[in-house]
């Protein structure tokens, strides 16, 4: 049953909820405008002085700008677990918007009510395909998205939660932060990957749809750069963090959120990591202290899929993941996708390299390797 009020805000519904916390459609009295008010689960591991310390870093959030970041207003701590209000953006994820034909996607930029035939659509598409077919439009179901989990440690891998099931990126806010033992940086390859899933490359490779495709990535690269330039790395880039509207503007969503989650000692007091496995960096797969050049290889892991329709690496589970990761290289992405836009794929290879240092260095320069 979710609370009938959080802070001087009224709840209306539940967005999405996961286990770094629940997402709430509220209304703010003051102004009579819905917002997006997300509460996080981490209450019962801090004190007071500990969530207001936590809910004043937020706070450095609400100064940012940018038309390609979703906007932070205002924090507080709602029974000792801190909250924060956000723009409430209606929209469709990077993966669902790029999945759109032409006439669909004319459908998605009218009136609100010129919108519903999309839903459908996406949700009948969704019947025929339930493996390879994303929900369809949402309003915050993204941020619902980041927490449903595997968790690594013990004797080994728990059983995802129910809604974990039910989406295609398999998230994590807690595997242990101290990598499995036999995680190291080899250069040995490793024991063959899971088989493929056959893909419609025609689909994937419709000129209209790759020039979406570099569109959103100027854009993320724009959003990247200015949240790198305030300091905040985000740690969790995938595409249920991206959203597009029907203006076609792309938003960067839930930034910054993780690494003031992994940077707070009480937060992550058993060794927990913040982060999906599929898109995490060798450096935050071992630990290592991070900076803007590891969103820009969890961007390569996006790039890879969207052209490619798979991920660069895959396991059966996340140790097994992540000793690919940082074991082996990708499948040559023009191999998997003849077809494919060249440049995007050498900047996706690039993107993903092991090292940081033999990355592109910063959003900037993917942004002008993109429009070259």
């Amino acid at each position: 049953m979710p609370p009938k009020r959080i802070g001087p805000y009224t709840v209306v519904d539940t967005l999405g909820s996961g286990g770094a916390g629940t997402v709430f459609r509220a209304m703010d009295p003051r102004t009579d405008e819905l917002v997006a008010l997300k509460l996080l689960s981490v209450g019962p591991s801090l004190d007071p002085k500990a969530a207001r310390r936590l809910a004043r870093e937020f706070e450095a959030l609400a100064e940012l700008s940018h038309p390609n970041v979703v906007r932070v207003f205002e924090t507080g701590v709602h029974h000792g677990y801190p909250y924060l209000t956000m723009e409430l953006i209606e929209g469709l994820t990077l993966r669902n918007y790029l999945s759109l034909s032409g006439p669909a996607l004319l459908s998605q930029s009218g009136s609100s009510g010129a919108r519903r035939p999309l839903l459908w659509e996406l949700e009948e598409r969704a019947a025929e395909d339930e493996e390879d077919a994303e929900p369809g439009p949402f309003d915050l179901f993204a941020f619902g998205e980041e927490a449903p989990s595997e968790e690594v440690g013990g004797g080994g891998i728990a059983e995802p939660r129910a809604l974990a099931a039910a989406l295609d990126e398999d998230d994590t806010d807690s595997t242990d932060s101290a990598p499995h033992p036999a995680l190291r940086r080899r250069d040995s390859a490793s024991a063959p990957a899971p088989a493929r899933p056959k893909v419609d490359l025609e689909a994937l490779n419709r000129p209209e749809r790759v020039g979406r495709l570099k569109d959103a990535m100027l854009q993320i690269c724009e959003a990247l750069a200015y949240i790198h330039a305030h300091g905040l790395v985000h740690r969790d880039l995938k595409p249920s963090n991206i959203m597009v509207d029907e203006d076609r503007q792309v938003r960067l969503m839930d930034f910054g959120l993780a690494k003031f989650l992994a940077d707070d000692d009480r937060l992550t007091a058993h060794g927990r990591h913040v982060g999906t496995f599929r898109y995490m960096a060798p450096e935050q797969i071992l630990g290592e202290p991070l900076d803007g050049r590891a969103d820009l290889y969890s961007l390569g892991v996006v790039l890879y899929e969207l052209l490619t329709g798979c991920p660069p690496f895959d396991g059966r589970s996340p140790h097994e993941l992540w000793q690919r990761v940082l074991e082996s290289d990708p499948p040559p992405l023009l191999l998997v996708n003849a077809n494919s836009d060249a440049q995007l794929a050498r900047v996706a290879h690039k993107l993903l390299r092991k090292e940081p240092e033999q990355r592109f260095q910063t959003a900037e320069e993917v942004y002008e390797a993109v429009v070259e």
